[in-house]
């Protein structure tokens, strides 16, 4: 069996290493801002000054949602374990799936086809996959929201800020196209959100499909733990319980009563 290296870290008695970068005589020193190096760190390589600035407004704009499931899930688990901060965190990171913030993935996904085709086919492409979601009964990835209408304004910003920052991977082109066309099989204008935006700009930015997720996680971590902080001093896990225990009576002859 071959052995198996790293190139992350390395270290010896007096120095510590990341990558090739000395820590503590260059990189603690104002070698750089730890959303580069964040990023540098992840893909590799070394990243643009552009890149950072998209990067950085992406990380701000999926930091917060409210009081979505995994800021409750987060808070929940922190009310029941105090102690454990860094659990109730990993609760709420757990949430971050196919449904809310993963579908970021899901959308690069589908950008990633129409890329991979000829620009003049991506139209014809676009509509067949709108067409394969709507029979299958599957949301479009990356469009609509409840409350964002007609358009989301944190999509508006990312993709204004990718434009201003000169992406032109193709991405943000190939997500106008399929916006098209889920506007016209809907037969009205359907905003493309925050997910969608942002999987446009890490895709022009060349960042694989399997690692956009792994910056929602990064972003989300810092969200909740600002929930952690409020959670302690303005509790409200205890009232969502409650308010659950209320809102949901027992029901021996509902769907879930095996009757």
């Amino acid at each position: 069996m071959t052995t198996p290296t790293t190139a992350l870290c390395r270290y010896t008695e007096t120095e510590i290493f990341y990558r090739d970068r000395n820590l503590v005589g260059d990189l603690m020193e104002g070698g750089g801002d730890f959303v580069s190096l964040m990023m540098s760190h992840i893909l590799g390589r070394d990243v643009a000054a552009h890149e950072v600035r998209v990067m950085n407004a992406i990380l701000i704009t999926m930091m917060e949602h409210g009081l979505t499931p995994s800021a409750i899930a987060t808070r929940s688990v922190y009310m029941s374990a105090p102690e454990n901060l860094q659990g109730a965190v990993a609760a709420g990171l757990m949430a971050v799936g196919s449904q809310f913030v993963g579908t970021i993935e899901n959308n690069a996904r589908l950008l990633a086809r129409l890329v991979a085709v000829p620009e003049a086919d991506r139209p014809a492409l676009a509509r067949e996959i709108v067409a394969e979601h709507r029979a299958a009964g599957r949301r479009m990835p990356g469009f609509g929201h409840h409350l964002h209408r007609p358009d989301d304004p944190r999509a508006l910003k990312l993709l204004e800020i990718g434009a201003r920052e000169g992406l032109q991977g193709g991405h943000i082109a190939a997500l106008h196209t399929l916006a098209q066309a889920v506007d016209a099989a809907a037969g009205r204008h359907i905003t493309i959100n925050a997910t969608g935006a942002t999987a446009a700009l890490l895709g022009d930015m060349d960042i694989p499909v399997p690692l956009m997720r792994g910056f929602a996680v990064i972003s989300r971590a810092a969200g909740l733990v600002a929930h952690i902080a409020e959670e302690a001093s303005r509790p409200s896990g205890r009232f969502i319980w409650d308010l659950v225990d209320r809102a949901i009576p027992f029901d021996a002859d509902g769907p879930s009563g095996g009757r």
